[in-house]
């Protein structure tokens, strides 16, 4: 029946072929496993049927600790789902966990996008997100790996990332997003960046024939900026006295 508790035997059950979440940390299962040991399953998963056996559409982690701690049943709500219920079930759940990565929040509205056809307007209806975060995340879900493996683990911010992201040349957006990683700059810095790569920009492309200036035009030596690490306020390269480094390093610089 409709929403009654069952108990499912879990040999009978299949786990999703599309999981939302990248990984699933197996210590936090663990965590879980001990919390049900004690204390039982406080909410049941809930799977749909599919071809005469049952699918996990909410729950996998509960159904994994169910499984660690070698049990044969687990309490389930089966339902009636189509492919496009599931998955927005699916991707609700993933979004009320704790420490989603960017690009784990941002792939689930990815994929209500792609496979349900939701608009940015009908994601937020079902998720109770705001436009611009859905919006913000779908756009750097659909970013390569290399550029939102950084944000993900915190090396730099997605803030810095939007910034330096209206810098339209490829070539260049990488030079600097790379240096945004090796020195963990503000947002305040990406800004005075992009600012300083506009003006050069303008000032290649000023004349006529939209040419390159040539070496007689004097070309103005602008300062270099990085966060400073006490402060966060942009310094100049030229101007920092110190550097971080290992007692090892140190040892080498003083003695040569």
């Amino acid at each position: 029946m409709e929403d009654q508790i069952q108990l499912i035997p879990l040999l009978q059950i299949d786990r999703p072929v599309k999981i939302s979440r990248e990984t699933i940390d197996p210590e936090r299962v663990r965590e879980l496993a001990e919390s049900i040991r004690e204390s039982g399953l406080i909410e049941p998963v809930i799977l749909r049927r599919v071809n005469g056996r049952y699918e996990m559409v909410a729950g996998d982690r509960r159904f994994l600790a169910h499984k660690l701690l070698g049990f044969n049943e687990i309490k389930s709500i089966v339902r009636d789902m189509d492919d496009q219920e599931t998955i927005v079930v699916r991707g609700i759940e993933n979004l009320q966990r704790e420490n989603l990565s960017p690009s784990e929040e941002g792939m689930v509205y990815l994929l209500l996008n792609k496979e349900c056809g939701l608009n940015q307007k009908q994601i937020c209806r079902k998720t109770g997100k705001a436009e611009k975060t859905v919006s913000r995340l779908l756009h750097f879900a659909q970013l390569p790996e290399e550029i939102r493996r950084p944000v993900d683990q915190k090396a730099v911010s997605l803030a810095v990332l939007d910034t330096l992201l209206e810098i339209d040349d490829e070539t260049f957006f990488r030079y600097y997003f790379q240096m945004a990683v090796e020195n963990g700059i503000s947002e305040k810095v990406a800004r005075m960046w992009v600012d300083d790569w506009k003006k050069t920009k303008q000032g290649t492309y000023n004349d006529e024939d939209r040419g390159v200036l040539d070496g007689s035009v004097p070309v103005e030596q602008k300062p270099i900026y990085i966060t400073c690490e006490v402060c966060h306020e942009p310094i100049e390269v030229r101007k920092v006295k110190h550097v971080i480094s290992c007692p090892e390093c140190k040892k080498k610089v003083i003695h040569g």
